[in-house]
């Protein structure tokens, strides 16, 4: 392997390589971790002909080449040491995690805010915010706080600015803005800043509560946290709307995390009532979401709840909702190892989610991004699974090392960044996570506002010293030691005195902290699989109760579901529905891999479907109502929902979403949700968020009404034409 690698290092036109770069063998004979795809030694990474090592600390060089084919490099252009000086135990691992710190400093603006990567400038909430709780909130906190304000509208609430529909409350995860905001101030002390976040935390909070929360499951409603382009994770079938009512593990346990912390950022600014309040609603989220999402049979939380009238459980796991639960304490400790070796997890790291869309792309389906790798990193290491944790920290040594650059995605299967379908260096939350797996790893940070505990957790072929030097802690200057490996501390020095491994929050000037650790581990193991495709979604006609579809390649059987449930299994392409409901199907392979259920189709035999007029437009006037009588005909269960257009934005852009409070009889019922359908396409007609609701015989007045929590992130576009309303009685 060495002379490959040195001949290719050789044919490198533009940079001047050589043998001597691989003179010292004891360098690189360790081989900090192997598998099929590539290798990491002490001071170079390689994978097939490609490989790339470390001349020096401040610099990176690597056979890989651009997407257009020019030469790659990395070497230092910014002053990085002000942040704390690390020394690792190689030259390699030393550069990676300067490469990082420089990478940091690329993307600060004129402006004292973060832009998101080298192609893409601006500011996107749960960017920052995810990059911040990685590391960023301690690293960079006033470049922080000024890009969190800049993520709050004028009503004073934080910005939803990327989803699917015209985003919030289809996409409904800008509420982790409260978890940087919470960060910020466990790494600075800062009540001044907890004082001017919290309100705006609270306004958001209300407003998702009404418009967003579902009190009939207890979870919240939008898509998956940051998985917000619906083709790469949803069937094809699902508007926006349904979208909306999915129910997904990521955007709850991101949710949990908020209401935790708004608990504590409540005691900490005295608001006793809202200690209780939020408390209170975080362990009933943490309870719905143990009873709805966990799956014993496979050891994870499945991804997302979907469907329309009804909703039904996927198969996949989601590795940043998985990663959450472990780390926010969702997962008991039994749970919280079952997740991190049960998971999915391929040979360049753990997918987005699993099983893949085979139709479509690699971005989020079929990717790796190296900021939820370094979540599961973080998880692995709470969960103190030595194997996860060492296969994380491979696998964003390798991209980082082979690309010169900390990328936003790359590949499940190839680890190529330069196939998927959109991607951009010097990317804010891959460089932030790469920084903070290795803080979490090698020192154990853990930042409370007492002060910050070192809890390290270091791999066995890991082992050595490493130091973090001159680092910057509220006002201190630290530096701090750590040799041998393992998850526990053998021995502990401040200041040369055996002490706790923790700094207290009011300490002032230099200190040294010496750690020793035990070198000893538990067993562990990871679930790694190659590439799981899903089958394809049945597309099912029904015509008078017949459901008919063509045979979907790599079926195996086909289940039909009534009303969310199995209703029947079968090896044809037909199934006669003999009773009223919503029916769907799904394929099955011969190996247990599910299909998306097909689009829902309401069967009735009898007239069990009222359709009324309407032909009104909800405008943007606060308390304005569209009014409709409704008669029914028997006491019993119905479901309405609403034919509308919307054509203030494309279904993946801007931020016009219309939302209205639904009144029965004058009662506050539920929140109905109008997403955009297509930019200044009025005529594209499709059906509301449906609701059900238990009805009386006789007349009732049905009522939309426009109120300040119904208000869209926009503000001033808001919305929707409604032609008519589907009334349907149900069995």
């Amino acid at each position: 392997m060495k002379k490959t690698v040195c001949m290719v290092l050789a044919m490198l036109a533009g940079f001047c390589f050589s043998a001597d770069l691989f003179a010292n063998e004891k360098d690189h004979q360790k081989k900090n971790y192997e598998n099929e795809k590539f290798v990491w030694t002490d001071n170079y990474v390689s994978e097939g002909n490609h490989a790339a090592l470390a001349p020096s600390t401040e610099e990176i060089v690597t056979t890989c080449l651009s997407k257009d084919g020019k030469p790659l490099r990395w070497v230092r252009k910014n002053d990085i040491y002000k942040y704390g000086k690390f020394t690792g135990t190689s030259t390699l691992e030393t550069a990676l995690y300067n490469m990082a710190v420089d990478e940091m400093i690329n993307n600060f603006e004129k402006d004292g805010t973060l832009r998101t990567g080298l192609y893409w400038g601006g500011v996107w909430t749960r960017d920052v915010s995810y990059s911040s709780l990685l590391s960023l909130a301690y690293m960079c906190p006033d470049k922080v706080k000024n890009s969190l304000e800049v993520k709050i509208d004028r009503m004073g609430r934080i910005i939803q600015d990327t989803g699917t529909g015209g985003s919030w409350p289809c996409s409904s995860d800008r509420v982790v803005w409260a978890l940087s905001a919470w960060n910020i101030y466990l790494a600075t002390g800062d009540i001044e800043w907890l004082q001017k976040a919290y309100p705006v935390i609270i306004k958001s909070l209300e407003c998702d509560d009404m418009v967003v929360f579902n009190p009939q499951t207890g979870l919240y409603r939008g898509e998956s946290s940051f998985i917000d382009w619906r083709e790469q994770s949803y069937p094809t079938w699902a508007q926006p709307a349904d979208i909306y009512l999915s129910e997904c593990l990521g955007t709850n346990a991101a949710y949990y995390g908020v209401l935790k912390v708004t608990a504590d950022m409540a005691a900490a600014l005295g608001f006793k009532k809202d200690v209780k309040k939020y408390t209170q609603k975080a362990e009933a989220l943490k309870k719905a979401i143990n009873d709805k999402f966990w799956v014993e049979e496979d050891g994870y939380y499945a991804s997302y709840w979907y469907g329309r009238q009804n909703l039904i459980r996927t198969q996949h796991s989601e590795t940043l909702g998985e990663s959450f639960c472990v780390l926010f304490g969702i997962a008991d400790e039994e749970r919280a190892a079952k997740v991190i070796s049960s998971m999915h997890v391929g040979e360049f790291g753990p997918p987005i989610f699993s099983p893949q869309i085979v139709s479509q792309g690699n971005y989020h389906n079929n990717g790796v991004w190296p900021y939820v790798t370094s979540f599961w990193g973080k998880a692995a290491a709470k969960a103190e699974n030595e194997t996860a944790l060492l296969h994380a920290l491979a696998c964003n040594v390798r991209t980082a090392a082979l690309y010169a650059t900390n990328y936003e995605n790359y590949s499940f299967n190839t680890g190529n960044p330069y196939t998927t379908l959109m991607n951009s260096p010097n990317m804010l939350w891959g460089l932030s996570g790469f920084m903070g797996l290795f803080h979490r790893t090698f020192f154990g940070f853990e930042f409370s506002q007492d002060g910050l505990a070192l809890n390290p957790f270091v791999p066995t072929v890991l082992a050595g010293t490493r130091k973090l030097e001159a680092f910057p802690y509220r006002g201190m200057s630290l530096d701090i030691t750590v040799k041998g490996s393992g998850h526990e501390i053998a021995s502990c020095l401040i200041d040369g005195k055996e002490a706790d491994a923790f700094i207290p929050a009011d300490w002032t000037g230099k200190h040294t902290v010496e750690i020793v650790m035990k070198g000893e581990h538990k067993p562990s193991s990871i679930n790694l699989v190659g590439y799981i495709g899903m089958p394809e979604t049945p597309v099912v006609q029904e015509t008078t109760g017949k459901l008919q579809w063509k045979a979907v390649e790599g079926a195996a059987k086909y289940e039909v579901l009534k009303d969310g449930q199995v209703a029947a299994e079968t090896t044809a392409c037909e199934w006669t529905a003999t009773e009223n409901g919503e029916y769907q199907v799904r394929a099955i392979s011969a190996k247990g891999v599910h299909s998306f259920t097909s689009e829902p189709l309401r069967y009735y035999a009898d007239a069990s479907i009222q359709m009324l007029g309407v032909d009104k437009w909800l405008d943007e006037k606060l308390g304005e109502q569209v009014k409709l009588k409704v008669t029914v005909p028997v006491t019993g269960w119905y479901v309405i929902d609403w034919e509308y257009a919307n054509g203030s934005g494309e279904v993946e852009q801007r931020n016009h979403c219309a939302n209205r409070q639904l009144y029965v009889d004058g009662k506050n019922f539920t929140t109905m949700v109008f997403p955009q359908r297509g930019l200044d396409d009025w005529k594209n007609y499709g059906w509301s968020t449906p609701v059900k609701l238990y009805l009386k015989k006789g007349s009732h007045q049905l009522a939309l009404r426009y109120l300040e929590k119904n208000i869209n992130i926009n503000i001033d576009l808001d919305k929707a034409h409604v032609k008519s309303l589907r009334l349907t009685q149900l069995p």
